[in-house]
């Protein structure tokens, strides 16, 4: 499946699988949204657009993050939307089965058969504690090839932050965007 962002320059089409995970809410508060598109048809590169999309969502995570107090139902949906960017990203240490391709690369680190069963778990009880303490949230990070043991600090570290919903979810955004960026410098030659 295929979702077609019609910018101009040098950006004419994007794979949604090509720098984001699959999500409906990514297009939904990006593509959709009347005041992204203006402004991603001026850009003349991917790694312009990735940046405009980093600001689009860290703008609404701010955005509901202010209109929560007032329940209002298009903060609640576009905080499902929210929700679905992050959730987009599969857990660390999933199986293979459940990854995209583009995730399957850059976990490999972490699926690496010579890990013990410990760490394995580990990693899996890390998932379970950070989306008890985040709500709706799966923890993401940009791997970059580190090792399953600096993994596991880090969401040590995240679990432990004291950062509230919202601080979460927009270091989830930068991780994405992180995530996306750093797809994009491997593949440039095909996009």
């Amino acid at each position: 499946e295929i979702y077609t962002l019609s910018v101009v320059g040098s950006v004419r089409c994007v794979k949604r699988q090509e720098l984001f995970e699959p999500c409906q809410g990514l297009i939904r508060l990006t593509v959709d949204d009347d005041g992204f598109m203006p402004r991603a048809r001026e850009l003349d590169n991917y790694k312009e657009f990735i940046e405009l999309v980093r600001s689009t969502l860290i703008q609404v995570c701010l955005e509901v993050e202010m209109e929560a107090s007032s329940s209002s139902s298009s903060t609640g949906n576009r905080r499902k939307l929210l929700e679905d960017v992050v959730n987009a990203h599969p857990r660390l240490g999933e199986t293979k089965k459940q990854l995209s391709t583009h995730s399957m690369l850059e976990q490999k680190n972490l699926q690496s058969s010579q890990d013990s069963p410990e760490i394995q778990k580990k990693l899996l009880e890390l998932n379970h504690e950070y989306e008890k303490v985040y709500p709706g949230l799966r923890f993401v990070v940009f791997v970059n090839g580190r090792t399953r043991l600096e993994i596991i600090r880090i969401m040590e570290s995240r679990i432990t932050s004291g950062n509230d919903w919202f601080k979460e979810v927009r270091t989830a955004m930068q991780e994405l965007c992180n995530i996306a960026q750093d797809r994009y410098r491997k593949n440039s030659s095909r996009l």
